[in-house]
């Protein structure tokens, strides 16, 4: 049976740009069967949900992110870049059970799911704990094991990571999707991306790969092999294979002619790369160049937050800053790459609001001081709202958050595990 979720506005992203007010969703198991006017649907309707000063949009889509990082939230701030990662991050990392990781990637499910993300782009280590974890959640997730290639010699990781892309691809009702995760250039050797490459062609997956995200990095690869990370990653063949691009603060002019037809694109951290002082994305360049840029805010070791309506508002002003004009991006082309760019990045047929669509979706409360007056809906939800303003979240027509209570699993058991577990972190970082 169908259940219609009505809102005071519907802004429907999808190929026509859609607003209506009010307007009405209608799903029937995991798609949507109908979006527009309230009064345009008057067939048989097991549930009806009313929210009359609501605005319903797209789920968001987290195009990256290290989910069990939640548990490192806080840890070594205002780090440089390389410091924060080899004598921090990687040193607790090395002391992160599955168990850990299972639980922070479900602390990091309950914030997401509480700031209307839907579905997000991991790469960690002890991926199947993560897919437990988002089974349980009922999100999206494309995962990948992050793969180290100076650490596997033998491709033994390699192999691992092929065996978990195959198990889990479609698994919890087709909301996993499985990718490969070389970290980046600086910890795989083109030998080894070149391995990758042909590993993801014959499983038929994606890769999720870092690449261009700091001044270091590119130093480093100039000098060792007189390339840019994506340059390297070109001529290893990873972009045979669809891939997500996580950060692309350096990609140059160079590189544009190694990104022209490729399938897939960049996916922007613009909260993480400003706090470790890596930059800003050329947006502007890339979007005449045609490269398709989504939105991510990567583990919230970096930055802190997973909340992707923070992540839209930073991207508009970094970019404003970059072009040295306020008219230079619009509220508009945050919105959508937090939504339909993610979703074309991930090759995801979510990210809008349209019949046969995925039943994913959100409703953000437009009746607060902080959303009060309404002059363009757009841009309140850019720069005003917050992700605590949403009330509902609907993922392949399952009511995960529905009045501010997360729905498929005991959030304040999780926070008091993820506690314990930090704590337990921070005891065993002081004897080391």
């Amino acid at each position: 049976m169908a259940v219609k979720v009505t809102a005071g506005t519907l802004i429907c992203m999808d190929d026509e740009n859609r607003v209506f007010r009010p307007g009405a969703v209608v799903y029937e198991g995991s798609q949507i069967s109908y979006a527009g006017s309230p009064d345009g649907y008057q067939g048989p309707l097991e549930q009806e949900i009313v929210v009359p000063d609501g605005i319903l949009l797209p789920g968001l889509l987290n195009g990256h992110n290290h989910a069990a990082m939640s548990l490192m939230r806080g840890m070594a701030d205002d780090s440089p870049f390389f410091e924060w990662l080899t004598q921090h991050v990687w040193p607790v990392e090395n002391r992160l059970t599955a168990e850990d990781i299972r639980v922070g990637s479900l602390l990091a499910a309950a914030e997401m799911i509480r700031s209307g993300t839907v579905g997000f782009a991991d790469m960690y280590f002890e991926v199947e704990a993560t897919a437990e974890a988002i089974a349980t959640a009922g999100m999206r997730a494309w995962i990948s094991r992050g793969l180290v290639g100076l650490e596997d010699p033998e491709g033994e990781k390699l192999n691992q990571a092929v065996a978990f892309a195959r198990d889990w691809q479609g698994k919890a009702e087709g909301r996993i999707v499985t990718m490969l995760g070389p970290h980046a250039p600086y910890t795989c050797p083109p030998e080894y991306l070149e391995r990758v490459a042909e590993a993801a062609k014959l499983a038929g997956v994606g890769i999720h790969i870092h690449l261009s995200e700091s001044a270091d990095e590119m130093k480093q690869l100039q000098e060792r092999y007189q390339r840019t990370p994506v340059q390297l990653a070109s001529e290893a063949g990873i972009f045979a294979s669809r891939t997500l691009i996580a950060h692309g603060v350096f990609i140059g002019e160079e590189d544009l002619p190694y990104l022209q037809g490729m399938t897939g694109g960049v996916i922007t951290c613009p909260v993480s790369n400003a706090k470790l002082g890596n930059g800003i994305l050329p947006y502007a360049m890339l979007k005449e160049a045609h490269i398709p840029v989504g939105l991510g805010t990567d583990g919230a070791t970096s930055t802190n937050s997973l909340d992707m309506f923070l992540e839209m508002k930073a991207m508009a002003w970094l970019q404003k800053i970059a072009e040295g004009r306020p008219e230079g991006f619009h509220a508009a082309e945050a919105l959508w790459a937090a939504t339909r760019g993610t979703a074309e990045v991930l090759g995801h047929p979510g990210g809008r609001i349209a019949e046969g669509a995925p039943a994913d979706f959100i409703v953000v409360d437009g009746n607060q001081a902080h959303m009060t007056p309404e002059w363009d809906v757009v841009a309140n939800l850019v720069y005003s709202a917050v992700g605590s303003d949403v009330r509902y979240v609907v993922i392949n027509g399952r009511i995960v958050l529905q009045e501010g209570i997360i729905t498929t699993f005991d959030e304040a058991e999780v926070i008091r595990e993820a506690k314990a577990r930090g704590e337990r972190l921070m005891r065993e970082g002081a004897k080391h």
